[in-house]
């Protein structure tokens, strides 16, 4: 059986995970099943660190991170939990980087992973909520708009600006299977105003979804950062 590769932006998170007593393991999973999904992981683990003293809110964030890692490869993969567990576990004992954590760390480690993948719950669905919204060919990451003054000026230049127009330069930023990527458009204030009203209006209909799924007892993810 091939032997996984641990990502190193998901190494603490299995690194915390390997440290922590039973204890904290339990209340970690009982906060997690009072949890709501929430497709913010800084906001499911600040929900959840006010019930686990003994995990601080960042190193939640990386155990949430890194068992999400975990089911969205399950779902991806089609592999079992059984086998998952196996060959992370022996990733772990090959890894260099975990070689001062104990055998018994290490024996310990296949129970609370396997603990975590039966649980399913607040994890399985805040993972496959993620994917569903970055499942595209570019997913926007953040935005900035630059204004500038650009002078105009009439024949003689020696006497001056003729006047001033005002430009606004729109920034977005977005990522692809590439890695990060930015473009610029200008816009005048017109433009503003008319990417104001689309704005507003994609508020209003999200607003209007949310009311009717409200009615139907169907939870609302709000998402506001896919970073």
């Amino acid at each position: 059986m091939a032997e996984l590769e641990i990502p190193d932006r998901y190494k603490p998170g299995f690194e915390k995970l390997l440290s922590i007593d039973n204890r904290t393991v339990d209340e970690l999973m009982a906060a997690l099943k009072q949890a709501t999904p929430s497709l913010l992981i800084e906001d499911l683990a600040s929900t959840v660190a006010s019930k686990v003293q003994a995990l601080t809110v960042e190193e939640i964030i990386d155990v949430v991170e890194a068992l999400i890692s975990l089911y969205n490869f399950r779902d991806y993969s089609g592999e079992s939990i059984e086998d998952l567990v196996e060959r992370l576990s022996q990733s772990v004992r090959d890894d260099e980087e975990f070689l001062d954590i104990s055998d018994e760390q290490k024996q310990e480690f296949k129970h609370k992973l396997t603990a975590f993948l039966e649980f399913d719950g607040v994890l399985s669905v805040t993972s496959k909520a993620i994917n569903v919204v970055r499942d595209h060919e570019r997913v926007f990451t953040r935005s900035r708009v630059l204004t500038d003054m650009r002078p105009i000026f009439e024949s003689d230049i020696e006497k001056g600006p003729a006047g001033v127009a005002i430009v606004h330069m729109l920034k977005i930023e977005y990522v692809d299977l590439d890695g990060t990527h930015e473009f610029f458009v200008a816009l005048d204030s017109i433009d503003l105003e008319q990417l104001r009203e689309q704005l507003d209006r994609a508020d209003r209909k999200a607003k209007a979804i949310e009311l009717m799924l409200g009615r139907v007892n169907i939870p609302y993810l709000n998402y506001l950062d896919v970073e």
